[in-house]
């Protein structure tokens, strides 16, 4: 799902000064997420041609009359983006970083809307079921967006192989003493978007198959 990206990217571009964070091992700017691509992730489709794309377009729209309209009552749902926390067991190795979302009110009506969601496209057999619940955040840092463009060209001058090289962690433990309990600000969830991966469309953020809008 896409989020209210206007609330939330200032604060990733301007307040997030990297200053002497820029020294902790593995950290650099290019691991950070493009404020105009910031998003919910409820799961990864496989879509091999115009007819899967239909129906999931199809499955999206029903599941708005299924049970959508009836969890968000025709209005957009209220978040709150607070905290950081990581995906793997050691801070000093990081290699996604991502903040905290919930529903203003206290309610679980966000994670109702991506479970189900979830459980629809695994039932169809447009995806594949990786978690019990969704796990919801917005990814703020991610190693897979590291650019070293020397090493790129090193390797390429040295060996003439690609330049696909292991993922380097990051060592986010001053990042997370600094900004743990960092509230990024509230924001308005009103669709959920079929996304493609690696694209971008006029607004920077990716370009959309199909979408379902809830207010």
């Amino acid at each position: 799902g896409r989020e209210g990206k206007e609330e939330v990217s200032p604060l990733l571009s301007s307040q997030w000064d990297m200053g002497s964070l820029g020294q902790d091992h593995g950290v650099n700017s290019s691991l950070f997420q493009n404020p105009a691509k910031l998003h919910l992730t409820i799961g990864t489709l496989v879509l091999l041609n115009e007819q899967e794309i239909q129906k999931a377009c199809e499955l999206l729209q029903r599941s708005k009359e299924d049970f959508i309209d009836k969890t968000v009552g025709g209005k957009s749902l209220t978040l709150e983006v607070a905290g950081i926390e990581y995906m793997n067991d050691d801070p000093a190795m990081i290699d996604v970083l991502y903040a905290k979302v919930h529903m203003k009110d206290g309610s679980d009506k966000l994670q109702l809307i991506a479970d189900r969601l979830m459980e629809q496209f695994v039932t169809s057999g447009l995806m594949m079921k990786e978690w019990d619940r969704v796990k919801l955040h917005a990814t703020i840092m991610n190693t897979l967006f590291r650019k070293d463009t020397n090493v790129e060209e090193q390797n390429n001058a040295t060996t003439g192989k690609s330049s696909f090289k292991e993922r380097e962690t990051f060592d986010g433990r001053n990042i997370l003493k600094i900004f743990e309990n960092y509230y990024f600000g509230e924001l308005q969830l009103n669709s959920v978007h079929l996304s493609q991966r690696f694209s971008t469309d006029s607004s920077g953020y990716y370009t959309t198959s199909g979408q379902l809008t809830f207010s």
